[in-house]
């Protein structure tokens, strides 16, 4: 029997997701939270096979929390759950430590299949998922893809990972918005990829936002 934790703030998501689970013979629900702070509080009986996290939570990120179950229950695979087919956070979650990443238009059979392979040790990317990873691995070349960065490229860089943007950033680190898009620009050029997103994923590849 895999046991089973699930957050999100969805209340009409987090209830169709635990009898989704609970539908399951091979499954149950030990635990499930509507937001960060509810889910680290959360006690169980045993330490659960998955957990299934939103991305975006009213108090924090699902990928932050997620490396934090992790901690907290260290035979425990977590999959992120999502509407958002964000690259970098694809990247970001692999990154970090955690096990899969999936879209919530997936059919029934697919979410319950991936928190099975979950369960069974495997990294399981949904529709939309995989694709940024691929990416990561053809871009990168042998040399250091990083190399051709100054300090201030990697100072905005290391921002947009952990998913700030170009207004944000600008308040950051004292620019003017209009000198952080272009530095931006300047940057994709530097590294030879055509978006922001795939800038993230090797910006991540990299080591920078950690």
């Amino acid at each position: 029997m895999i046991g089973v934790v699930v957050v999100d703030d969805h209340p009409v998501v987090l209830a169709g997701l635990t009898a989704l689970i609970a539908a399951d013979p091979s499954m149950t629900v030990v635990g499930s939270a509507a937001s960060a702070a509810e889910a680290e509080r959360l006690e169980t009986a045993a330490e659960p096979d998955v957990c299934v996290v939103d991305l975006q939570l009213p108090d924090g990120d699902g990928i932050t929390l997620g490396a934090r179950l992790k901690s907290r229950w260290p035979g425990t695979r977590v999959l992120i759950l999502t509407m958002a087919s964000d690259p970098g956070a694809v990247i970001r979650s692999l990154a970090s430590g955690l096990d899969g990443y999936l879209l919530k238009d997936s059919d029934p059979a697919e979410l319950r299949a991936a928190i099975c392979s979950a369960a069974q040790g495997s990294t399981v990317l949904g529709r939309g998922a995989s694709g940024p990873v691929v990416v990561a691995a053809t871009v990168l070349p042998d040399a250091n893809p990083l190399a051709a960065l100054d300090t201030r490229d990697r100072e905005i860089l290391a921002l947009l990972v952990q998913g700030l943007g170009p207004s944000q950033i600008a308040g950051r680190l004292f620019l003017a918005p209009k000198t952080v898009r272009n530095r931006i620009s300047t940057m994709l050029t530097k590294l030879g990829v055509a978006t922001r997103q795939e800038a993230v994923a090797l910006g991540v590849a990299g080591g920078l936002g950690a």
